[in-house]
């Protein structure tokens, strides 16, 4: 699966300050905006990421990260655009939803936490889905190989009569 330079110094950055980063695209199945870029895990709360880069549009970045706010403890749009507080609704708008924004510069790999987002409340059974399939990367389920290997399958009991 292609991940764009960007999305990979971003994870790079957010695995050095602690979180657990889920390796793909998140699928938010059934919402409006099912794919969050880059999901983490810091603790116990579940954070979305959305990445725009400088050519992407902020405005839909705004629907999207709120989509996000019914399965992620914390949202935040991560831009390589500065957003001047002054001149921009969509930093207000952004602002109001509880959304964080921070700036990314993949060259220098800095990034500026612009403003901190505020905890959401997530649907439970959204939120659920999230949190097992981040347990899914640490817990592995066990091949039911294993299990067969100890079976019988009554080949014991046949060589009792031959």
């Amino acid at each position: 699966m292609y991940v764009p330079p960007c999305y990979a110094g971003f994870k790079e950055y957010l695995a050095e300050k602690g979180f657990t980063v889920y390796p793909y695209e998140f699928d938010c199945f059934g919402a409006k905006h099912p794919f969050v870029d880059i999901a983490g895990r810091m603790g116990s709360f579940y954070w979305a990421f959305e990445y725009k880069s400088e050519t992407d549009s902020i405005s839909r970045g705004v629907e999207q990260v709120r989509s996000y706010s019914d399965w992620f403890d914390y949202v935040v749009l991560v831009s390589e655009r500065v957003l001047n507080h002054a001149k921009s609704d969509l930093f207000w708008q952004l602002k109001g939803s509880g959304a964080g924004v921070w700036n990314f510069f993949p060259e220098s790999a800095k990034c500026v936490e612009q403003l901190n987002p505020q905890l959401q409340r997530p649907n439970r059974g959204n939120r659920r889905v999230v949190s097992s399939r981040f347990r899914a990367l640490t817990h592995k389920r066990r091949k039911w190989t294993r299990a067969i290997r100890h079976l019988d399958l009554g080949q014991a009991d046949l060589r009792n009569f031959v």
